[in-house]
Protein backbone atom coordinates (compact mmCIF):
# COMPACT_ATOMS: atom_id res chain seq x y z
CA UNK A 1 0.00 0.00 0.00
CA UNK A 2 1.81 3.09 -1.27
CA UNK A 3 0.95 6.77 -1.19
CA UNK A 4 0.51 8.96 -4.25
CA UNK A 5 1.37 12.61 -4.77
CA UNK A 6 -1.32 15.03 -5.88
CA UNK A 7 -1.17 18.23 -7.85
CA UNK A 8 -3.94 20.71 -8.43
CA UNK A 9 -3.82 23.30 -11.16
CA UNK A 10 -4.45 26.92 -10.28
CA UNK A 11 -7.42 26.89 -12.65
CA UNK A 12 -9.07 23.98 -10.80
CA UNK A 13 -8.37 25.60 -7.42
CA UNK A 14 -10.05 28.79 -8.63
CA UNK A 15 -13.09 26.88 -9.95
CA UNK A 16 -13.47 25.20 -6.56
CA UNK A 17 -13.14 28.57 -4.79
CA UNK A 18 -15.91 29.91 -7.02
CA UNK A 19 -18.22 27.16 -5.73
CA UNK A 20 -17.73 24.53 -8.44
CA UNK A 21 -15.06 22.15 -9.61
CA UNK A 22 -17.28 19.35 -10.90
CA UNK A 23 -16.18 15.77 -11.41
CA UNK A 24 -12.53 16.79 -11.83
CA UNK A 25 -12.42 18.26 -8.31
CA UNK A 26 -14.02 15.31 -6.54
CA UNK A 27 -11.76 12.89 -8.42
CA UNK A 28 -8.73 14.68 -6.96
CA UNK A 29 -10.31 14.70 -3.51
CA UNK A 30 -11.22 11.01 -3.67
CA UNK A 31 -7.59 10.19 -4.40
CA UNK A 32 -6.15 12.48 -1.76
CA UNK A 33 -8.58 11.27 0.91
CA UNK A 34 -7.60 7.67 0.08
CA UNK A 35 -3.95 8.55 0.70
CA UNK A 36 -4.95 10.24 3.94
CA UNK A 37 -6.73 7.06 5.05
CA UNK A 38 -3.61 5.03 4.27
CA UNK A 39 -1.60 7.35 6.51
CA UNK A 40 -4.21 6.99 9.26
CA UNK A 41 -4.25 3.20 8.91
CA UNK A 42 -0.49 2.97 9.13
CA UNK A 43 -0.47 5.30 12.14
CA UNK A 44 -2.94 3.04 13.98
CA UNK A 45 -0.88 -0.08 13.20
CA UNK A 46 2.39 1.59 14.21
CA UNK A 47 0.93 2.90 17.47
CA UNK A 48 -0.54 -0.51 18.29
CA UNK A 49 2.83 -2.16 17.66
CA UNK A 50 4.38 0.29 20.12
CA UNK A 51 1.89 -0.91 22.71
CA UNK A 52 2.78 -4.51 21.94
CA UNK A 53 0.79 -7.31 23.53
CA UNK A 54 -2.79 -7.78 22.33
CA UNK A 55 -3.09 -4.48 20.40
CA UNK A 56 0.14 -5.15 18.54
CA UNK A 57 -0.90 -8.69 17.63
CA UNK A 58 -4.40 -7.57 16.56
CA UNK A 59 -2.95 -4.81 14.39
CA UNK A 60 -0.49 -7.16 12.68
CA UNK A 61 -3.23 -9.69 11.95
CA UNK A 62 -5.52 -7.02 10.54
CA UNK A 63 -2.73 -5.62 8.38
CA UNK A 64 -1.96 -9.12 7.11
CA UNK A 65 -5.60 -9.72 6.12
CA UNK A 66 -5.91 -6.31 4.43
CA UNK A 67 -2.69 -6.87 2.49
CA UNK A 68 -3.83 -10.34 1.34
CA UNK A 69 -7.25 -8.97 0.36
CA UNK A 70 -5.60 -6.21 -1.62
CA UNK A 71 -3.71 -8.78 -3.71
CA UNK A 72 -7.10 -10.20 -4.69
CA UNK A 73 -8.88 -6.89 -5.32
CA UNK A 74 -7.10 -3.55 -4.83
CA UNK A 75 -10.33 -1.76 -5.80
CA UNK A 76 -12.36 -3.37 -3.02
CA UNK A 77 -9.76 -2.59 -0.34
CA UNK A 78 -9.50 0.97 -1.63
CA UNK A 79 -13.29 1.28 -1.48
CA UNK A 80 -13.29 0.00 2.11
CA UNK A 81 -10.55 2.40 3.18
CA UNK A 82 -12.48 5.26 1.59
CA UNK A 83 -15.74 4.21 3.21
CA UNK A 84 -16.72 7.25 5.34
CA UNK A 85 -17.11 5.25 8.57
CA UNK A 86 -13.57 3.93 8.18
CA UNK A 87 -12.04 7.35 8.76
CA UNK A 88 -13.97 7.94 11.98
CA UNK A 89 -13.36 4.39 13.21
CA UNK A 90 -9.61 4.53 12.64
CA UNK A 91 -9.42 7.98 14.19
CA UNK A 92 -11.20 6.66 17.28
CA UNK A 93 -8.67 3.81 17.52
CA UNK A 94 -5.71 6.17 17.12
CA UNK A 95 -6.99 8.49 19.83
CA UNK A 96 -7.51 5.53 22.16
CA UNK A 97 -3.95 4.37 21.53
CA UNK A 98 -2.41 7.82 21.71
CA UNK A 99 -1.26 8.77 25.17
CA UNK A 100 0.38 7.13 28.17
CA UNK A 101 0.56 3.38 28.16
CA UNK A 102 -0.50 2.16 31.63
CA UNK A 103 -0.52 -1.65 31.33
CA UNK A 104 -1.07 -4.14 28.50
CA UNK A 105 -4.25 -5.25 30.26
CA UNK A 106 -5.77 -1.78 29.86
CA UNK A 107 -4.99 -1.55 26.15
CA UNK A 108 -7.98 -0.37 24.08
CA UNK A 109 -9.49 -2.88 21.63
CA UNK A 110 -8.91 -2.32 17.93
CA UNK A 111 -12.42 -3.37 16.94
CA UNK A 112 -12.77 -0.88 14.08
CA UNK A 113 -9.51 -2.01 12.47
CA UNK A 114 -10.29 -5.70 12.98
CA UNK A 115 -13.81 -5.24 11.59
CA UNK A 116 -12.34 -3.49 8.55
CA UNK A 117 -10.11 -6.48 7.85
CA UNK A 118 -13.05 -8.87 8.31
CA UNK A 119 -15.12 -6.90 5.79
CA UNK A 120 -12.18 -6.98 3.37
CA UNK A 121 -11.98 -10.79 3.66
CA UNK A 122 -15.72 -11.15 3.00
CA UNK A 123 -15.89 -8.68 0.12
CA UNK A 124 -12.84 -10.06 -1.71
CA UNK A 125 -13.59 -13.74 -1.06
CA UNK A 126 -10.35 -14.15 0.89
CA UNK A 127 -10.36 -17.48 2.75
CA UNK A 128 -9.34 -16.09 6.12
CA UNK A 129 -11.05 -16.09 9.52
CA UNK A 130 -11.12 -12.96 11.69
CA UNK A 131 -12.20 -12.86 15.35
CA UNK A 132 -14.50 -10.02 16.44
CA UNK A 133 -16.32 -9.32 19.71
CA UNK A 134 -20.13 -9.41 19.82
CA UNK A 135 -21.66 -6.03 20.68
CA UNK A 136 -25.36 -5.45 21.42
CA UNK A 137 -26.16 -8.96 20.16
CA UNK A 138 -24.56 -8.31 16.81
CA UNK A 139 -21.36 -8.34 14.75
CA UNK A 140 -20.96 -5.43 12.33
CA UNK A 141 -19.05 -5.70 9.06
CA UNK A 142 -18.43 -2.16 7.75
CA UNK A 143 -20.18 -1.34 4.44
CA UNK A 144 -21.91 -4.75 4.49
CA UNK A 145 -24.26 -5.26 7.42
CA UNK A 146 -24.86 -6.72 10.86
CA UNK A 147 -25.08 -10.41 11.80
CA UNK A 148 -27.49 -10.77 14.73
CA UNK A 149 -27.00 -13.24 17.59
CA UNK A 150 -29.92 -12.78 19.94
CA UNK A 151 -29.15 -13.58 23.57
CA UNK A 152 -25.36 -13.57 23.12
CA UNK A 153 -23.54 -11.44 25.66
CA UNK A 154 -21.27 -8.54 24.76
CA UNK A 155 -17.64 -9.55 24.44
CA UNK A 156 -18.30 -13.09 23.24
CA UNK A 157 -15.98 -13.98 20.36
CA UNK A 158 -17.43 -14.24 16.87
CA UNK A 159 -15.55 -15.75 13.95
CA UNK A 160 -15.97 -14.05 10.59
CA UNK A 161 -15.22 -16.47 7.76
CA UNK A 162 -14.25 -15.10 4.36
CA UNK A 163 -14.11 -17.17 1.20
CA UNK A 164 -16.88 -18.53 -1.00
CA UNK A 165 -19.32 -19.18 1.87
CA UNK A 166 -18.86 -16.05 3.94
CA UNK A 167 -20.47 -16.25 7.35
CA UNK A 168 -20.28 -15.12 10.96
CA UNK A 169 -20.24 -17.79 13.68
CA UNK A 170 -20.67 -17.67 17.47
CA UNK A 171 -20.64 -20.88 19.56
CA UNK A 172 -21.87 -22.99 16.66
CA UNK A 173 -24.58 -20.51 15.61
CA UNK A 174 -24.01 -19.35 12.04
CA UNK A 175 -25.31 -16.34 10.09
CA UNK A 176 -24.53 -16.43 6.40
CA UNK A 177 -23.60 -13.21 4.63
CA UNK A 178 -26.06 -13.07 1.70
CA UNK A 179 -24.67 -12.84 -1.81
CA UNK A 180 -26.86 -9.73 -2.15
CA UNK A 181 -25.54 -8.37 1.12
CA UNK A 182 -27.34 -5.04 0.66
CA UNK A 183 -30.67 -6.81 1.32
CA UNK A 184 -31.88 -8.04 4.73
CA UNK A 185 -31.84 -11.78 5.36
CA UNK A 186 -32.38 -14.25 8.18
CA UNK A 187 -30.60 -12.63 11.16
CA UNK A 188 -28.82 -10.31 8.71
CA UNK A 189 -29.43 -6.54 8.75
CA UNK A 190 -28.04 -4.97 5.60
CA UNK A 191 -26.39 -1.65 4.93
CA UNK A 192 -29.05 -0.90 2.36
CA UNK A 193 -28.87 0.98 -0.90
CA UNK A 194 -30.61 4.31 -1.31
CA UNK A 195 -29.76 4.58 -5.00
CA UNK A 196 -27.23 3.70 -7.66
CA UNK A 197 -25.32 6.75 -8.84
CA UNK A 198 -24.72 7.72 -12.43
CA UNK A 199 -21.20 6.26 -12.26
CA UNK A 200 -22.63 2.90 -11.13
CA UNK A 201 -21.55 3.26 -7.49
CA UNK A 202 -24.20 2.47 -4.88
CA UNK A 203 -25.26 5.22 -2.51
CA UNK A 204 -25.58 3.44 0.83
CA UNK A 205 -27.97 4.25 3.66
CA UNK A 206 -25.96 3.37 6.77
CA UNK A 207 -28.11 3.22 9.90
CA UNK A 208 -25.99 0.50 11.52
CA UNK A 209 -22.33 1.48 11.84
CA UNK A 210 -21.55 3.33 15.11
CA UNK A 211 -18.78 5.20 13.27
CA UNK A 212 -20.97 6.15 10.31
CA UNK A 213 -21.33 9.69 11.64
CA UNK A 214 -20.32 11.47 14.88
CA UNK A 215 -23.74 12.65 16.01
CA UNK A 216 -25.96 11.84 18.97
CA UNK A 217 -28.91 12.73 16.72
CA UNK A 218 -28.52 9.63 14.56
CA UNK A 219 -31.72 7.69 13.96
CA UNK A 220 -32.34 4.10 14.94
CA UNK A 221 -32.74 1.42 12.28
CA UNK A 222 -35.24 2.60 9.66
CA UNK A 223 -38.38 0.52 9.25
CA UNK A 224 -39.12 -0.94 5.84
CA UNK A 225 -41.74 1.76 5.29
CA UNK A 226 -39.29 4.52 6.24
CA UNK A 227 -36.59 2.98 4.04
CA UNK A 228 -38.95 2.94 1.07
CA UNK A 229 -39.71 6.64 1.58
CA UNK A 230 -36.01 7.52 1.84
CA UNK A 231 -35.11 5.51 -1.25
CA UNK A 232 -37.88 7.03 -3.37
CA UNK A 233 -37.19 10.61 -2.26
CA UNK A 234 -33.41 10.31 -2.60
CA UNK A 235 -33.74 9.00 -6.15
CA UNK A 236 -36.10 11.83 -7.06
CA UNK A 237 -33.62 14.33 -5.61
CA UNK A 238 -30.77 12.87 -7.63
CA UNK A 239 -32.84 13.11 -10.81
CA UNK A 240 -33.63 16.74 -10.01
CA UNK A 241 -29.95 17.53 -9.55
CA UNK A 242 -29.05 15.78 -12.79
CA UNK A 243 -31.63 17.69 -14.83
CA UNK A 244 -31.24 21.21 -13.36
CA UNK A 245 -27.87 21.28 -11.56
CA UNK A 246 -25.50 19.13 -13.67
CA UNK A 247 -22.18 20.27 -12.17
CA UNK A 248 -23.40 19.65 -8.62
CA UNK A 249 -24.82 16.31 -9.76
CA UNK A 250 -21.39 15.34 -11.09
CA UNK A 251 -19.82 16.25 -7.74
CA UNK A 252 -22.42 14.24 -5.82
CA UNK A 253 -22.05 11.21 -8.07
CA UNK A 254 -18.26 11.32 -7.82
CA UNK A 255 -18.00 11.98 -4.11
CA UNK A 256 -21.06 10.93 -2.11
CA UNK A 257 -21.07 7.32 -0.84
CA UNK A 258 -23.17 7.11 2.34
CA UNK A 259 -26.20 8.73 3.90
CA UNK A 260 -26.83 8.61 7.64
CA UNK A 261 -30.40 9.24 8.86
CA UNK A 262 -30.87 11.75 11.66
CA UNK A 263 -33.69 11.51 14.17
CA UNK A 264 -37.03 13.20 13.73
CA UNK A 265 -38.61 15.45 14.86
CA UNK A 266 -36.05 18.12 14.12
CA UNK A 267 -35.49 21.04 11.78
CA UNK A 268 -36.95 20.35 8.36
CA UNK A 269 -34.15 19.62 5.94
CA UNK A 270 -31.47 19.48 8.63
CA UNK A 271 -28.18 18.13 7.31
CA UNK A 272 -24.53 17.96 8.34
CA UNK A 273 -21.17 16.50 7.37
CA UNK A 274 -17.79 15.73 8.97
CA UNK A 275 -14.26 16.56 7.84
CA UNK A 276 -13.17 13.02 8.78
CA UNK A 277 -15.97 11.32 6.84
CA UNK A 278 -15.47 12.48 3.27
CA UNK A 279 -18.30 11.18 1.11
CA UNK A 280 -20.87 11.06 3.94
CA UNK A 281 -23.93 13.21 4.50
CA UNK A 282 -26.25 13.02 7.52
CA UNK A 283 -29.75 14.37 7.16
CA UNK A 284 -33.20 14.38 8.69
CA UNK A 285 -36.06 12.49 6.97
CA UNK A 286 -36.32 14.05 3.49
CA UNK A 287 -39.63 15.73 2.72
CA UNK A 288 -39.24 16.20 -1.03
CA UNK A 289 -36.90 15.85 -3.99
CA UNK A 290 -36.13 19.58 -3.71
CA UNK A 291 -35.09 19.23 -0.05
CA UNK A 292 -32.76 16.37 -1.02
CA UNK A 293 -31.22 18.34 -3.87
CA UNK A 294 -30.64 21.35 -1.62
CA UNK A 295 -29.12 19.27 1.20
CA UNK A 296 -26.82 17.47 -1.23
CA UNK A 297 -25.72 20.82 -2.67
CA UNK A 298 -25.02 22.32 0.75
CA UNK A 299 -23.11 19.35 2.18
CA UNK A 300 -21.12 18.71 -1.00
CA UNK A 301 -19.70 22.21 -0.52
CA UNK A 302 -18.60 21.26 3.00
CA UNK A 303 -17.10 17.98 1.75
CA UNK A 304 -15.10 19.76 -0.96
CA UNK A 305 -13.76 22.44 1.35
CA UNK A 306 -12.84 19.94 4.08
CA UNK A 307 -10.90 17.86 1.56
CA UNK A 308 -9.22 21.00 0.19
CA UNK A 309 -8.16 22.02 3.70
CA UNK A 310 -6.50 18.62 4.08
CA UNK A 311 -4.32 19.53 1.08
CA UNK A 312 -3.58 23.22 1.66
CA UNK A 313 -2.79 25.39 4.65
CA UNK A 314 -5.28 28.27 4.55
CA UNK A 315 -4.21 29.90 7.81
CA UNK A 316 -0.87 31.43 8.72
CA UNK A 317 -1.88 32.17 12.31
CA UNK A 318 -4.49 31.03 14.76
CA UNK A 319 -6.50 33.15 17.15
CA UNK A 320 -8.69 30.65 19.04
CA UNK A 321 -10.52 33.47 20.82
CA UNK A 322 -11.61 35.28 17.63
CA UNK A 323 -15.32 34.88 16.84
CA UNK A 324 -17.45 36.10 13.93
CA UNK A 325 -21.07 36.70 13.05
CA UNK A 326 -22.57 34.10 10.68
CA UNK A 327 -26.07 35.02 9.38
CA UNK A 328 -27.09 31.35 9.32
CA UNK A 329 -26.10 30.46 12.90
CA UNK A 330 -27.21 31.50 16.35
CA UNK A 331 -23.74 31.43 17.90
CA UNK A 332 -20.42 33.26 17.29
CA UNK A 333 -18.20 31.25 14.94
CA UNK A 334 -14.42 30.78 14.69
CA UNK A 335 -12.85 31.85 11.41
CA UNK A 336 -12.72 28.26 10.10
CA UNK A 337 -16.42 27.85 10.83
CA UNK A 338 -17.26 31.13 9.13
CA UNK A 339 -15.25 30.03 6.09
CA UNK A 340 -17.07 26.68 5.92
CA UNK A 341 -20.48 28.27 6.27
CA UNK A 342 -19.81 31.04 3.77
CA UNK A 343 -18.62 28.53 1.18
CA UNK A 344 -21.59 26.23 1.77
CA UNK A 345 -24.10 29.06 1.42
CA UNK A 346 -22.33 30.34 -1.68
CA UNK A 347 -23.28 26.98 -3.17
CA UNK A 348 -26.82 27.38 -1.81
CA UNK A 349 -27.16 30.86 -3.37
CA UNK A 350 -25.91 29.49 -6.70
CA UNK A 351 -28.43 26.67 -6.40
CA UNK A 352 -31.31 29.13 -6.00
CA UNK A 353 -29.99 31.24 -8.87
CA UNK A 354 -30.28 28.19 -11.12
CA UNK A 355 -33.74 27.44 -9.71
CA UNK A 356 -34.83 30.99 -10.55
CA UNK A 357 -33.72 30.54 -14.15
CA UNK A 358 -35.69 27.28 -14.44
CA UNK A 359 -38.75 28.33 -12.39
CA UNK A 360 -42.16 27.23 -13.61
CA UNK A 361 -44.63 29.98 -12.82
CA UNK A 362 -44.64 33.03 -10.57
CA UNK A 363 -44.87 31.13 -7.25
CA UNK A 364 -41.74 29.10 -7.94
CA UNK A 365 -39.97 32.18 -9.22
CA UNK A 366 -40.85 34.23 -6.13
CA UNK A 367 -39.70 31.48 -3.75
CA UNK A 368 -36.38 31.06 -5.60
CA UNK A 369 -35.88 34.82 -5.82
CA UNK A 370 -36.39 35.25 -2.07
CA UNK A 371 -33.99 32.42 -1.23
CA UNK A 372 -31.40 33.85 -3.61
CA UNK A 373 -31.73 37.32 -2.09
CA UNK A 374 -31.48 35.99 1.46
CA UNK A 375 -28.43 33.81 0.97
CA UNK A 376 -26.66 36.13 -1.44
CA UNK A 377 -26.81 38.77 1.26
CA UNK A 378 -25.66 36.29 3.93
CA UNK A 379 -22.68 35.24 1.82
CA UNK A 380 -21.78 38.90 1.33
CA UNK A 381 -21.69 39.34 5.13
CA UNK A 382 -19.44 36.31 5.48
CA UNK A 383 -17.11 37.22 2.62
CA UNK A 384 -16.63 40.77 3.93
CA UNK A 385 -15.47 39.46 7.30
CA UNK A 386 -13.20 36.86 5.67
CA UNK A 387 -11.68 39.51 3.42
CA UNK A 388 -10.86 41.70 6.43
CA UNK A 389 -9.11 38.88 8.28
CA UNK A 390 -5.30 38.88 8.51
CA UNK A 391 -5.12 35.22 9.56
CA UNK A 392 -5.23 33.72 6.06
CA UNK A 393 -2.18 32.46 4.23
CA UNK A 394 -1.73 33.54 0.59
CA UNK A 395 -3.50 30.33 -0.47
CA UNK A 396 -6.40 31.05 1.87
CA UNK A 397 -6.66 34.62 0.61
CA UNK A 398 -6.76 33.37 -2.97
CA UNK A 399 -9.69 31.13 -2.03
CA UNK A 400 -11.58 34.03 -0.44
CA UNK A 401 -10.93 36.17 -3.53
CA UNK A 402 -12.44 33.37 -5.62
CA UNK A 403 -15.56 33.31 -3.46
CA UNK A 404 -15.83 37.08 -3.73
CA UNK A 405 -15.66 36.91 -7.52
CA UNK A 406 -18.41 34.26 -7.59
CA UNK A 407 -20.54 36.46 -5.34
CA UNK A 408 -20.11 39.37 -7.77
CA UNK A 409 -21.45 37.17 -10.57
CA UNK A 410 -24.50 36.34 -8.46
CA UNK A 411 -25.01 40.02 -7.67
CA UNK A 412 -25.38 40.90 -11.35
CA UNK A 413 -28.88 39.43 -11.34
CA UNK A 414 -31.41 42.15 -10.53
CA UNK A 415 -34.07 41.19 -8.02
CA UNK A 416 -37.36 42.92 -7.31
CA UNK A 417 -37.33 45.59 -4.63
CA UNK A 418 -40.10 43.74 -2.77
CA UNK A 419 -38.05 40.55 -2.53
CA UNK A 420 -34.91 42.44 -1.52
CA UNK A 421 -36.90 44.15 1.23
CA UNK A 422 -38.19 40.78 2.46
CA UNK A 423 -34.64 39.42 2.52
CA UNK A 424 -33.47 42.52 4.39
CA UNK A 425 -36.19 41.97 7.00
CA UNK A 426 -35.17 38.31 7.46
CA UNK A 427 -31.52 39.29 7.82
CA UNK A 428 -32.34 42.05 10.31
CA UNK A 429 -34.47 39.70 12.39
CA UNK A 430 -31.70 37.12 12.50
CA UNK A 431 -29.20 39.76 13.53
CA UNK A 432 -31.56 41.10 16.22
CA UNK A 433 -32.05 37.64 17.75
CA UNK A 434 -28.31 36.97 17.53
CA UNK A 435 -27.51 40.20 19.42
CA UNK A 436 -30.12 39.38 22.08
CA UNK A 437 -28.36 36.07 22.69
CA UNK A 438 -24.70 36.97 22.20
CA UNK A 439 -24.32 40.71 22.53
CA UNK A 440 -23.02 43.05 19.81
CA UNK A 441 -22.14 41.65 16.40
CA UNK A 442 -18.36 41.20 15.88
CA UNK A 443 -16.82 44.00 13.84
CA UNK A 444 -19.25 46.67 15.02
CA UNK A 445 -18.18 49.50 17.36
CA UNK A 446 -20.17 47.90 20.18
CA UNK A 447 -18.32 44.58 19.91
CA UNK A 448 -15.88 43.93 22.75
CA UNK A 449 -15.32 40.19 22.34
Amino acid sequence: MTLSSYRMTGALFDRIAAGGGGAEAVAVFAGSEHSRRLVLLRAVVARAEEWGGVPGADARRAWSVLSAARHISPAVVRDLLCYPATGLGLLHSLRALDGPRPTPASAPPLTSLTALSAAAAVRTGLARTVALPVSAEGVLLPSLGLARFRGVRDGETALVHGGQDAAVEVDGRRVDVPARHWEDGAEWLAVRRAAVMGDGEPLLLDDLDPYAFPSAQRALRLTEHQYTHWRMTIRQGLRLLGSEHPETAAEVEGGLRTLVPLRSPGPAGASCSSAEAFGCLALSPPSSAASVALAFTHETQHNKLSALLHLFDFFRADDPAARYYAPWRGDPRPLSGLLQGTYAFLGVAQYWNRCLRAANGPDEAHAAELELARWRQAVHTGVEQLTDSHIFSPTGRRFVVGMRAALRELSVRKLSSTVVAQADDLAAEHRRRWVETNGAVPGTPEWAG
